[in-house]
């Protein structure tokens, strides 16, 4: 029986790509990405998807077309990266491709742009560098969820008009026909290859490509953005840089507190309920309330009082259990919270003492 994954890259616009992808199995899925800006034709940016879905799966990797031989070296290292991290759950595949030397002329820096925390601090300490802001549609907001994507959409045009960079719009199926149905963890693993698909797509416009940190050197761990593995999604034409791991959320938030183009279009929901921009219930919407706070920053886009009973009900992981942690001493010095939330996060954090055992012993089985 094969054991492949197959690509086959069908014929599309100048902004937009389109893949049909074969598992062993005989399913085919169709993946689209498009883009107010021209896109790179050649088969080079479905390499890191396919790779993490491969590695998954057990399937190795056939390309009907010739792939970068710098990217497919750099692959070699993911897979090193991936398989040391999840030794059970990844596993080392072959890729069947010609290899090819890939040029570029493009002289462009790109940011990913969510609008949230990290995107924001990226975006205005590296704006010297910075020539395009990219917002991706399909990756935190659903590819159906037209209401909230234009929502978000219209906020980034915004914020990049004022941070005076041009805003390059990405819509793609690579999460929800991809990622998602195979059963990729999106946090742990799949939305870095996704990031760099869309990042290498960017190739005729674009030499580097800034991917900003979700967490600091005190906080690293096995995450699908991170500095071991961005740079090695990296093809003859692209680099990958993974931004920032000085700063944890509280200094980044501290940073952007004094933008006004931050502190008026800041979007971190993840739960997003009702077509919400942000919930300011969630544990995200809740933390950065929280670094608000501590910085003394105020935010249009998350008014009011941080609520107790949601900050009770946070739900932390160990990393997210430090950074409060080290908020809620900063708070206690300076007295800027109220005692009954500042009850409440402690009791988040011990209640999170509970959750990571239980995650723990389950992961044994």
């Amino acid at each position: 029986m094969n054991r492949s994954l197959t690509l086959h890259a069908e014929a599309a616009s100048p902004n937009c790509i389109s893949a049909l992808i074969e598992t062993p199995s005989g399913v085919e899925v169709r993946v689209t990405t498009e883009s107010n800006y021209s896109l790179d034709h050649s088969v080079n940016s479905w390499l890191p998807p396919l790779l993490a879905a491969g590695m998954r799966h057990r399937w190795d990797v056939d390309f009907d077309a010739p792939v970068d031989s710098v990217a497919l070296r750099n692959a070699s290292k993911a897979q090193s990266v991936l398989r040391s991290w999840y030794p059970r759950r990844f596993h080392k595949i072959s890729i069947a491709a010609e290899r090819v030397h890939s040029v570029s002329e493009a002289t462009g820096v790109g940011c990913f742009f969510s609008g949230g925390v990290d995107s924001f601090y990226s975006a205005i300490t590296q704006s010297e560098r910075i020539t395009h802001l990219i917002f991706v549609h399909g990756f935190d907001i659903h590819i159906d969820d037209e209401e909230l994507a234009s929502k978000a959409l219209a906020g980034a045009r915004e914020a990049a008009a004022d941070l005076g960079k041009p805003l390059i719009e990405i819509k793609t199926t690579v999460r929800s026909a991809l990622g998602d149905p195979l059963q990729l963890e999106w946090g742990g693993v799949f939305h870095g290859p996704a990031l760099a698909h869309v990042g290498l797509a960017l190739s005729e416009h674009l030499s580097t490509v800034i991917i900003p940190s979700s967490y600091s050197y005190r906080q690293l761990h096995p995450w699908g953005s991170h500095p071991d593995l961005d740079p090695l999604w990296s093809s003859g034409a692209v680099a990958f840089e993974h931004h920032e791991l000085e700063q944890d959320r509280y200094g980044k938030i501290r940073r952007i507190g004094g933008n006004e183009t931050a502190m008026n279009h800041l979007r971190v929901c993840w739960e997003n309920p009702d077509g919400s921009f942000n919930c300011g219930r969630c544990g995200k919407c809740t933390r950065t309330k929280v670094g608000l706070a501590l910085a003394g920053a105020e935010t249009v886009t998350l008014p009011g009082a941080i609520d107790e009973d949601a900050a009770r009900r946070m739900k932390l992981m160990v990393w997210d259990r430090r950074q409060l942690r080290d908020g809620l001493a900063a708070m206690q010095k300076s007295g800027t919270l109220d005692a009954g939330v500042r009850k409440a996060l402690r009791k988040a954090i011990r209640r999170s003492y509970f959750h990571s055992a239980a995650l723990s012993l389950r992961s044994r089985f």
